[in-house]
């Protein structure tokens, strides 16, 4: 089975949060909401859609009984594409986890957070102006950081202005980098990519698991 999240609350002072267009790589029946910006904070959260194994779609009464299901805890953090952006993000993922009481998944979710954070400054390198909620602006785009979570799992949503979905690289033995996306894939249980409407760039997502 394979889970793509969809961003469809605001969650940005600046405008609403894009919501899901066709995903990138990785097609996917099953949606997470994300975390609502800060006004939007007393909104009702998103749910998520059930995915069925076979072609054809899900079975709609699981995907409304699913929608039904908000998720109880939500985050959101808007970062400078900047090399500290990586640790600030962990730091930030680390905490709001322990506050969560979701203290056992911190390990491995801070470490997924770095390295999808890691890749979307990465990424953001070249970027001259974005478009994001259906509003461009110049420069060097932002990293945006979503965590949605319930009792056992953690979702994280990194979004970049880079519209080049992440692709798997192989890695020589002695190379001190690139091993970015098969740690991500080696420790979440899903994970993949998607374009968001009413935006440029892409979300890199992953589901860490207890």
């Amino acid at each position: 089975m394979t889970f793509s999240p969809m961003m469809s609350a605001a969650v940005s002072d600046q405008g609403s949060g894009p919501s899901q267009s066709a995903p990138v790589s990785g097609a996917s029946h099953v949606s997470y909401g994300v975390a609502p910006g800060p006004e939007e904070a007393g909104h009702e959260a998103a749910g998520h859609e059930p995915a069925g194994r076979q072609e054809g779609g899900p079975d709609e009464a699981g995907q409304q009984e699913a929608q039904d299901i908000p998720w109880p805890h939500q985050s959101y953090l808007e970062l400078g594409s900047l090399p500290t952006a990586a640790p600030c993000a962990r730091l930030h993922t680390t905490l709001v986890l322990w506050e969560w009481d979701l203290g056992a998944l911190v390990p491995t979710a801070a470490l997924v957070v770095s390295e999808l954070v890691s890749n979307a400054v990465q990424a953001s390198r070249r970027i001259t102006e974005s478009c994001f909620a259906d509003t461009w602006a110049p420069g060097t785009p932002p990293v945006r950081v979503w965590l949605s979570a319930d009792e056992y799992r953690v979702v994280i949503q990194v979004w970049d202005g880079s519209d080049q979905p992440p692709v798997p690289q192989p890695v020589e033995p002695e190379a001190d980098s690139g091993r970015g996306l098969l740690l991500v894939g080696s420790l979440s249980s899903e994970w993949g990519c998607y374009a968001p409407e009413k935006c440029t760039g892409k979300v890199v997502w992953a589901v860490v698991e207890g």
